[in-house]
């Protein structure tokens, strides 16, 4: 089983986002306007929404961010990318489990993936295996998720500690239970403080999906 490579060192972090037209600013800022947008909703609004609300946001900080770095949207269905075509490379955004930011730990996907995120998974794990045998993307051929490595925006809200914490994870297996378990790579984003309102993490109701529903204020 390959090692996983973890980056910490802010220069090193620096170096590899730059090979990938991506900064830790860019990365970090997303995740904080989404946090900010979060915590102005109320007990009235749906109690799966909260989640939504922050997935959405990061999604599209991250897009408005990343334009002028010939990154763009494109859209499966519900499944949100944001790519670099030129790069072959595409990032999704995930809320992750309490290891997410730790360099010495083994984060998972806080909810069950459905199958693009599936896909996308299996794709990362045969790039691995046979990178030379895959033929580029012809120019006129119509985009799909599997042209791409996709990388996962991972993000953990940490009560206890007040703080944000992320990373950018290349993910290549899951577990039994659907969620993300394994990654070939790790950068390691310094974590966000907040001042934190009272709220509480809950694991997502309904249906399975490739966005994660689990953060909810407590009344």
């Amino acid at each position: 089983m390959p090692s996983v490579q973890v980056i910490v060192e802010p220069a090193a972090v620096a170096a590899r986002l730059e090979t990938m037209q991506l900064t830790e600013e860019i990365l970090r800022e997303s995740l904080y306007q989404a946090y900010l947008h979060r915590v102005r909703l109320t007990p009235n609004h749906p109690p799966s929404f909260p989640g939504l609300e922050m997935w959405g946001w990061a999604v599209a900080s991250l897009r408005e961010q990343l334009r002028s770095r010939d990154w763009v949207p494109v859209n499966f269905g519900n499944y949100s990318l944001t790519v670099h075509e030129e790069l072959a490379l595409a990032i999704n955004v995930a809320s992750g489990d309490e290891a997410t930011g730790y360099a010495k730990g083994n984060p998972t996907t806080r909810s069950k993936k459905g199958p693009n995120t599936a896909d996308a998974v299996e794709v990362n794990r045969q790039s691995d295996l046979f990178a030379e045998l895959l033929p580029p993307p012809h120019p006129e051929q119509r985009l799909k998720a599997a042209d791409f490595t996709t990388w996962l925006l991972l993000h953990h809200i940490d009560m206890r500690k007040q703080e944000l914490r992320a990373e950018l994870s290349r993910p290549t297996e899951m577990d039994d239970d659907g969620r993300v378990s394994r990654w070939t790579d790790r950068i390691i984003l310094p974590p966000i403080s907040f001042d934190g309102d009272r709220i509480e993490l809950a694991p997502p109701a309904g249906p399975s999906s490739d966005f994660d529903i689990e953060i909810r204020r407590k009344s």
